[in-house]
């Protein structure tokens, strides 16, 4: 009897040793870290396949608005992918802004990718002009409006500067360096997408009579998330230009989150236009005296922005930088 108890015993421990390591492995199973996914259903793959879709942003734009040292207006940006440091330069502002230009050259490497002059106002080339001889052999391309100097000369008044730009075609004849866009022309600089949605052409001389202002580029850039749009000097004069882009390529389109406002904010586009815009902050490339002065009206334009919640950026709070996405 007492050796049949002792066999029982011994069976009953080989069996519970046979049994503890499925024992200890459920245990194990049921203490589950919080960061592992359970996949119980198919619902659950396909979570799973969305997450591995969402684009991962490994790349920001810094754009970075500068005023003139003239104390006047002026248009002068830069663009810098801080993920490869490729460096883009919009105009450059009055002759007198060459130094700050330079500065800004070198301190972001000495180098300029891509230089877009909106339209040949003195305001906007003369500091490139200004910088031609020591700075051509450190820009990779140089983008431009077609329009004619012959045209130009035609109807420029004295505020147009036609010297201007024939300096700038004498010290550029001979270069590779510029390409003209045109209206719906689309191209991809320092990882941004650029679209063009105008530039001189015949819709400019149908709709505009300030061709000088109104043949400038108007440039939407774009990062994965962001965008910003730049009017340069679209004026009052070119309405129904402004609405033939709005109806050609479609107010979402147009749209952006950050906006340049057309001709210094002042004697421009009217608000109805930037209300269809709908951005979260607007650029005024102007110093305080012209947007407050009661001859002009940026001064309204910059009420409805505060009125709406829309930030507004201008010479008095320069360098300011946003970044797109």
């Amino acid at each position: 009897m007492e050796i049949k108890r002792t066999k029982l015993i011994f069976i009953l421990m080989g069996l519970i040793l046979i049994s503890l390591p499925f024992i200890l492995s459920c245990t194990k199973a049921d203490e589950r870290d919080e960061n592992i996914i359970i996949i119980e259903d198919q619902s659950s793959i396909d979570e799973l396949k969305q997450v591995d879709e969402e684009p991962i942003i490994s790349v920001y734009w810094e754009v970075t608005q500068y005023s003139d040292l003239t104390g006047n207006q002026g248009m002068f940006y830069s663009i810098r992918n801080m993920a490869d440091g490729s460096l883009v330069l919009i105009d450059g502002g009055n002759p007198q802004n060459a130094d700050l230009v330079r500065q800004v050259i070198e301190d972001n490497g000495g180098y300029v990718d891509a230089w877009f002059l909106t339209h040949y106002h003195i305001d906007h080339i003369g500091a490139f002009n200004a910088l031609w001889d020591e700075e051509k052999e450190s820009i990779g391309s140089i983008y431009v409006t077609p329009i004619d100097y012959d045209i130009y000369e035609s109807v420029a008044q004295y505020y147009d500067y036609p010297e201007v730009y024939a300096e700038f075609l004498e010290f550029t004849k001979d270069s590779s360096l510029v390409t003209a866009l045109n209206r719906g022309d689309e191209l991809e600089v320092a990882g941004l997408k650029v679209k063009v949605y105008n530039a001189f052409d015949e819709k400019v001389q149908e709709l505009s009579t300030d061709w000088c202002n109104d043949c400038s580029l108007v440039l939407k850039f774009s990062g994965l998330e962001d965008s910003f749009l730049f009017l340069a000097d679209l004026s009052r004069k070119g309405v129904p230009l402004a609405d033939y882009i709005l109806e050609t390529y479609g107010v979402e389109n147009v749209r952006a989150d950050y906006v340049q406002a057309g001709h210094h904010g002042n004697w421009g586009l009217p608000i109805s236009f930037y209300e269809q815009l709908a951005p979260k902050e607007i650029h005024f490339c102007a110093p305080e005296w012209l947007i407050v002065g009661e001859e002009y009206d940026a001064k309204d334009l910059k009420a409805w922005c505060i009125e709406n919640a829309i930030a507004v950026h201008d010479f008095t709070d320069t360098p300011n930088t946003v970044i797109l996405k």
